[in-house]
């Protein structure tokens, strides 16, 4: 190109101005652009600053330049969102991935050529909050429980602090403790649309309400009315209560609470930590009149963009546009969640601790104070909410009710975001939420997530402190860094975890007899300092610092497996008819040594030389099995010892690999009933001979599980423990009524890991 004097731009410019109304530029002297025709080259924009929409297909800016071979450079940090190329010598294409944050964000571009550059600044507008107007919350004047605990009275489910419960009388021995009728009053209110039961929030569902009847008077119909009837069936979490049509100006609500979770006396009792009462706000954009879906994930049949950028609200013209443009973030924020069971009910089948009730992550993260919109599709007349977990605070979290159409959720804590579907079954159609705002965390998924990057696309995206990663059997929610640290492939982490859930389900014979668990096992991290591992209802937990291992697919097959097999073995312990007083830290051990050496390792009973310790500590001290203890919670392993040997000697010697399945099988199906533990040892040795098809008193005998004891057994909670020698003889006379035979060896309690073979 022609170098260009001052003389001719001069009289090039006053052309423009006079003669073109579309230029691009201004031609004043003392225009900053202008200054640079003085130069021998010039790259001039009309603009410093281009602002551009948040969500965009693509922005052209044309500028002028004498140059050729131009070059155009973002700095690296904001490429990820921002990309920019010249298609000639004077046109820039912008194109900028939708702006997801409330803020808005900006780069530097700079273009460039021989000795000179231009730099302009490319600023996105933020994510608008969505405009939905919250509805119309409904003051209680007065209220009444006809049972309460002094300090936790009724006022404690109206005080707006979710972290007060309200909870019946503790004594509940009372043969008319239930019905508990909860009477709340209103003045002046126009209408009640629904009312949310919020359960204690605090982790424990003590007092959670199981059936109740909802009774209403109104100005038109003083006297108490039913309404209807539900079983919430102890649910933890939170439940609308829709009025259909709404109550025209009430005076009283009464819930008569007719049966709670808990168990003194059996009864249990009735709590929860808030009742609110709301009318439903009618000043809201109607964003059917884009969407023809009520989760709003399709957008109307006729609808062209140009309809949908005049659309009035922010929020809704930018969702659709998202949508109709097919550049949607939804990976995450659309799914379709599938109906879990209610872990309860396979855990009392069972007569185990209950699974997760997190089975359904969302990926999406929530901040405290937020407004969380969640659109709803049909919800087959199931009562589901989302629940905000933040394990910092601890398990637990908060829950908040759906229904079909839209959902405008106030966030009270920070934290990951679950979908609650359970039922009885867990066969229900699935349903199909949308989330259209918080933040994408995302989780992996192993039976969906099959392609190679995956595991580290959707780590690398993770900002939340914490991840959840799901099997076909476990469920972690761990720390987020530690994944990132020591975690390089996903799957082959999660098939371990798999892996720990399944073979304890193998050897407790839940698949042999079709009871399989229908929830995962769930694993997650504690932040606690003073923590280290624990197990309980629906979770087993691992302080942050052990992750280091955990997280380390070659670690946790080796050396850090017994962990989380040991923890998991606490829930799978089959309570009481192999959970006896004295036995809580022992037969939890079985599954953890079945987990152990199947993957390989050498057997830690081995490994610490328990046979020996134990042989000498009980065989040849003919002591009662259950007698023995120290301080130092060593006896545990020698108390495993015989456990295992059964293990050795009857599935791997003798080859009856069902041994155990049996075992379980015939525990599940006894009584649990017996006055007194003793009675579980004694018919734990029933049934080994049984499944065994051997007469196997010799070796109880020698172990102890055949002598008199009549002692207080410390285990977490002390209690007594008495076998008579009555109850010796009658149960050694019906095993040898049986005619079992004896087994060809008289020393199966010298058997170990190492000399089974010679057993065969």
């Amino acid at each position: 190109m022609k170098k260009m004097h001052y003389f001719h731009c001069r009289l090039f410019c006053l052309f423009l101005f006079c003669f073109s109304s579309i230029s691009l530029i201004s031609c004043k002297d003392d225009s900053p652009d202008q200054q640079i025709l003085d130069e021998e080259y010039y790259i001039t924009f009309q603009q410093s600053r281009y602002d551009i929409d948040r969500v965009s297909t693509g922005y052209t800016i044309k500028f002028r330049t004498n140059i050729e071979g131009l070059s155009v450079k973002i700095p690296s940090a904001d490429t990820k969102w921002c990309d920019a190329k010249l298609t000639s010598d004077s046109v820039l294409v912008i194109k900028l991935s939708t702006n997801n944050d409330p803020s808005p964000r900006e780069t530097s571009l700079t273009v460039s050529g021989k000795e000179i550059s231009k730099s302009i600044t490319i600023s996105q507008k933020g994510k608008e909050n969505a405009n939905i107007k919250d509805d119309i919350q409904i003051p209680v004047a007065s209220a009444s429980a006809s049972s309460f605990q002094p300090g936790e009275d009724i006022d404690k489910s109206f005080d707006n602090d979710f972290a007060t419960n309200y909870h019946s009388q503790w004594d509940n021995s009372a043969p008319d403790y239930f019905p508990i009728n909860l009477d709340y009053n209103f003045e002046n209110a126009p209408a009640i649309d629904y009312f949310i039961y919020n359960p204690r929030m605090d982790g424990h569902n003590n007092g959670n309400f199981k059936e109740i009847e909802v009774w209403a008077a109104t100005e038109a119909t003083p006297a108490l009315t039913e309404y209807m009837k539900l079983d919430l069936k102890g649910s933890s979490s939170a439940t609308r209560i829709t009025f259909s049509p709404a109550l025209e100006k009430p005076k009283q609500i009464r819930i008569i609470v007719k049966s709670g979770v808990g168990d003194g006396n059996g009864k249990g009792f009735a709590s929860c930590s808030e009742m609110q009462f709301f009318r439903n706000n009618p000043d809201n954009f109607d964003y059917m009149t884009i969407f023809s879906d009520a989760a709003a994930t399709t957008i109307k049949q006729g609808l062209t963009r140009s309809d949908i950028e005049s659309v009035s609200d922010p929020f809704f013209r930018d969702l659709a546009l998202e949508i109709f443009d097919k550049t949607y973030d939804s990976e995450f924020r659309i799914q379709e969640f599938k109906s879990w069971q209610n872990p309860t009910i396979m855990s009392v089948k069972n007569m185990t601790s209950p699974y997760s009730l997190r089975d359904n992550p969302t990926g999406i993260y929530v901040k405290e104070n937020e407004e969380l919109i969640v659109f709803a599709d049909d919800m087959h007349g199931q009562n589901i909410s989302v629940l905000v977990q933040d394990l910092n605070e601890g398990f637990g979290g908060n829950s908040y009710p759906l229904v079909k159409g839209q959902n405008k959720l106030k966030i009270r804590k920070e934290g990951l975001a679950y979908v609650m579907y359970h039922t009885d079954m867990g066969t229900e159609p699935q349903i199909k939420l949308h989330f259209a705002t918080g933040t994408v965390n995302g989780y992996f998924d192993s039976q969906k997530h099959k392609e190679a990057g995956d595991w580290k696309r959707i780590l690398d995206k993770a900002t939340y402190r914490d991840f959840d990663v799901l099997g076909e059997y476990a469920h972690l929610t761990f720390n987020t860094e530690k994944f990132k640290t020591y975690t390089p492939d996903g799957n082959a982490l999660i098939e371990i975890y798999d892996d720990i859930a399944r073979l304890e389900q193998e050897i407790m014979g839940l698949f042999k007899y079709n009871k399989a668990f229908k929830n995962r096992m769930y694993y997650h991290v504690i932040y606690d300092p003073d923590g280290y591992m624990y197990a309980t209802d629906h979770r087993t937990a691992y302080q942050v610092n052990t992750l280091d291992e955990l997280c380390n697919a070659t670690l946790l097959a080796t050396k850090a497996i017994w962990g989380p097999a040991h923890e998991v073995g606490h829930v799978n312990q089959t309570r009481p008819g192999l959970k006896w007083v004295g036995t809580s830290e022992v037969t939890n051990n079985i599954f953890s040594l079945y987990v152990q050496t199947t993957y390989g390792n050498t057997s830690r009973l081995t490994e610490e030389n328990r046979y020996t310790n134990a042989i000498r500590k009980i065989v040849e001290a003919k002591i009662p099995h259950n007698s023995l203890t120290d301080k130092n919670g060593d006896h545990y392993f020698e108390k495993l010892v015989p456990f295992w040997q059964l293990k050795l000697y009857i599935q791997d010697a003798l080859n009856k690999k069902d041994f155990y399945k049996d075992v379980f099988e015939k525990v599940r199906n006894a009584p649990a009933n017996l006055p007194n533990d003793g009675g579980y040892q004694l018919q734990f040795v029933k049934f080994a001979c049984e499944a065994a098809n051997l007469d196997l008193t010799e070796f109880f005998e020698q172990w102890g599980f055949l002598y008199p004891i009549d002692q207080i057994v410390e285990d977490y909670s002390p209690a007594q423990f008495t076998i008579t020698q009555e109850q010796i003889d009658a149960a050694k006379a019906e095993i040898k009524s049986k005619k079992y035979p004896k087994p060809k060896h008289n020393d199966i309690y010298k058997i170990n890991d190492n000399n089974w073979e010679s057993y065969k």
